[in-house]
């Protein structure tokens, strides 16, 4: 049976590498590439979330759309159909949530694919896309049903013929054995056991042949004999003309032919085996041919002469057909794989050095960045570039310059931890990952990586003193993605070079002092746990009535060295480490003791909390927020949520789903710094939210800028007309709050009313300012 599915793990390897390259490379890349996409026999295609073409290869073409010049921005239904489309459209469904899926299809009569999706996810972990992998699997089909059909033809003949009832249950077993091996080894041992244990005959022995002098047999496999295996090999065999090869199998693996000998004990040919094979009275055995040659044969003995009739030996022929053809199978599947390995060799290493090239490093940097954000852990790219190598190719050739990659690449490998990744990425540029790794360790691995450079390489027999510069960047401190790591550990080497040091850790223009943002880092769990943060509340004031109406909670950070840490410097940190999950718990379990003790006091007042994206796009943040508001006893409403607008637009429609489900735990729900995320008024309509707080980015200028009054007022008209209440951000001025009162604004907040104060001082100065505002 010809398999033609490729395996899961290299297809995929395949469609990322090749599709990735396709869009970046220049056209040269892009024409061999695509070469390769279109030699390679499966249907190859990239789908975006908008179900629209993006790539496709000559094969998937060739299948869907042979009369369509080029397909790239048509919609599946298009291309696929109505009545195809209909019979995917789940499975493309799923696929575009995040799940893989795997099915069988028959789009056309007589025309099976093996189909996968494999979902891709962008920057976000959302679904941007999937890939489409699919293979021809109709001829696996038809022989499945050969097989099925034959079985149950099998079945009938042992109730119409008891006299090959044995030979038909081998066969049954034998094609059973067949469609269950893995490996070769394993389907001749379970050949040899469905004959024996199942079909009831006495042994059964594999053999191959030996291209030696003496043209020996080596025996595979054996079920049955009382010595065993090693006993059958020590007999003497031969598949020549000679006197040790006069036995079933030689004779049938020199004729081709099958050949029978219905009592041995009496057969004058067979008088060198017979002391060791007393046991047997009949043999019957096939040669095995696979991929055209006869590689061995099978024999089969029987404990009674004359045990073959003409009946059975077709049978029995017919299931040693079986075996060469599932051998053949086997061995056309390794051949294949040793294809596809050379050829996800050729697409994801350097051919020179062996290691990964630049585009399968620029995958395990990705993956590295989704890990390490998911542990709150972080890691070292390390970039080292040989200095004056095209003078050695120059001087030497480039042979020789190759030699002396080589030997640096095997020096870097060698040097660089066991948990270190090594690329090269171009010409005399190498990159290192060192996962879990700070600073501190980063620079004492750079010194080892220039200790193994600092002795001589001998090429062409002369010793070359070689100098090479490295470049460190940290994750996340040098950058959130491979672009900005490979930019910043690059800006790393030329410093080096410009400050003619062998080694300098990235210090990017305007990058903020990062030793003090590792520190925070490290620190910050502890701050979580150990009670070093602070919430303060800053009011919203009612400007009809002048009364206080609620509080937005802003957390501080008193650190220990550095006094109170303004939420700007570590929430960005916490955002990047994944710590904004228990941090943002923290908070609301902290607001919801406030609330809880000024509602036992009967001066409760709403407090508003902000949540983050990654917050919206927790799945467990719901549960936990419910079990949360389960176990204090805070009356609806007395929380309240804020979420900024371009947080929401990031993505719209799952955002509405998140909010609606907010909404109906009681949270009044704020759309925070309106304005600045683009939203439409679909969407503003659609958001089941109770107010909007204007970015004080426009509040601020509204007594100056004529522009901004504008925005401002029309902003609250909109507001009111679709029911919702507005909050002004950074009110300083009496002019700013006249105006707003002027526009009707619902709520104030801001410096001209009150800054962010401790939790115990609020309703102290709430007191004040009402007995101020009497």
């Amino acid at each position: 049976m010809t398999t033609t599915i490729l395996t899961g793990t290299f297809l995929l390897g395949l469609v990322l590498a090749i599709y990735s390259v396709l869009r970046r490379q220049a056209n040269d890349s892009e024409d061999h590439l695509s070469g390769i996409a279109n030699n390679v026999p499966a249907l190859i295609a990239y789908v975006n979330a908008q179900q629209h073409y993006e790539y496709v290869n000559d094969l998937y073409k060739k299948y869907f759309a042979p009369c369509m010049k080029d397909i790239r921005g048509h919609s599946v239904q298009q291309v696929l159909g109505q009545d195809r489309y209909a019979t995917v459209s789940q499975q493309i469904e799923s696929a575009l949530k995040g799940q893989l899926q795997h099915y069988d299809w028959m789009p056309f009569p007589d025309t099976w694919l093996a189909i996968q999706y494999v979902p891709r996810l962008g920057n976000r972990d959302e679904v941007i896309g999937y890939y489409v992998v699919g293979s021809d699997i109709s001829e696996r089909k038809r022989t499945e049903d050969q097989i099925q059909e034959l079985n149950a033809e099998l079945e009938r003949r042992i109730r119409l013929q008891e006299s090959v009832s044995r030979a038909l249950t081998t066969l049954s077993a034998g094609n059973r054995a067949l469609l269950r091996a893995t490996d070769e080894q394993s389907l001749l041992d379970s050949m040899c056991q469905a004959i024996v244990k199942v079909g009831g005959y006495a042994m059964a022995i594999v053999c191959y042949t030996n291209d030696d002098k003496d043209k020996t047999l080596r025996t595979m496999a054996e079920c049955g004999h009382s010595a065993g295996m090693e006993a059958l090999r020590a007999i003497k065999n031969s598949w020549a003309d000679n006197e040790y090869g006069r036995g079933p199998m030689a004779r049938a693996i020199r004729t081709e032919k099958v050949c029978v000998i219905q009592n041995l004990h009496a057969d004058p040919n067979y008088s060198a085996w017979r002391s060791d094979m007393a046991d047997y009275a009949a043999g019957i055995a096939f040669p095995l041919k696979v991929q055209g040659e006869t590689i061995g044969g099978i024999g089969i003995y029987a404990s009674q002469p004359d045990a073959f009739g003409p009946d059975e030996e077709k049978l029995l022929t017919e299931l040693a057909e079986d075996l060469a053809y599932g051998l053949t199978s086997l061995r056309e599947r390794i051949e294949k794989e040793k294809i596809e390995n050379a050829m996800h060799l050729l697409t994801s290493y350097d051919a020179l050095t062996g290691l990964p090239n630049s585009s399968y490093f620029t995958e395990l940097l990705n993956g590295a960045i989704h890990s390490c954000h998911a542990k709150g852990q972080s890691f070292a790219l390390i970039q080292t570039n040989i200095e004056r190598l095209s003078e050695i190719n120059d001087a030497l050739g480039f042979h020789q310059g190759d030699c002396l990659l080589r030997e640096f690449a095997e020096r870097l490998r060698s040097a660089a931890a066991n948990s270190a990744m090594v690329a090269r990425l171009r010409g005399d540029e190498f990159a290192v990952l060192i996962p879990e790794c700070d600073e501190s360790a980063a620079i004492l691995m750079g010194q080892q990586l220039q200790q193994a450079f600092s002795g001589r390489f001998l090429i062409a027999d002369i010793p070359l003193e070689l100098s090479a510069r490295i470049g460190i960047a940290l994750y996340p401190q040098h950058g959130t993605n491979p672009h900005d790591l490979y930019r910043n550990v690059d800006i790393a080497v030329h410093q080096a070079k410009k400050r003619g040091i062998g080694l300098c850790v990235c210090s990017p223009p305007k990058a903020r002092d990062q030793s003090r943002r590792l520190t925070l880092a490290g620190e910050l769990r502890r701050a979580i746990d150990e009670g070093d943060l602070r919430i303060y509340l800053q009011p919203k004031i009612h400007m009809a009535s002048g009364l206080v109406r609620g509080a937005e909670a802003l957390v501080r950070w008193k650190h220990a060295k550095y006094g109170i840490i303004p939420p700007g410097e570590f929430i960005d940190l916490a955002e990047h480490t994944g710590l904004i999950k228990p941090l943002t718990d923290w908070v609301i379990e902290a607001v919801l003791g406030i609330a809880q003790d000024w509602n036992e006091r009967g001066c409760a007042l709403p407090i508003a909390v902000n949540i983050s994206a990654r917050n919206l796009h927790d799945e467990d943040f719901e549960n936990r927020l419910h079990k949360l508001l389960s176990v204090k006893d805070v009356p609806v409403g007395l929380l309240e949520m804020e979420v900024t607008e371009s947080v929401i637009m990031e993505d719209a429609e799952f955002s509405l789903r998140v909010l609606h489900g907010l909404r109906n735990q009681g949270i009044p729900l704020y759309i925070d710094d309106f304005g600045t995320g683009y939203s439409s008024l679909s969407y503003l309509q659609k958001m089941p939210v109770d107010y909007l707080k204007i970015d004080q980015s426009f509040v601020r200028n509204i007594t100056t800028s004529k522009e901004s009054s504008l925005i401002v007022r029309s902003t609250i008209e909109l507001a009111h007309d679709i029911g919702l209440k507005v909050v002004a951000e950074g009110v300083e001025t009496q002019e700013h709050w006249d105006l707003l009162a002027q526009f009707k604004c619902d709520y104030s907040q801001g410096y001209f009313v009150a800054r962010p104060m401790p939790v115990e001082e609020f309703q102290d100065w709430v007191r004040l300012w009402d007995a101020r505002r009497n």
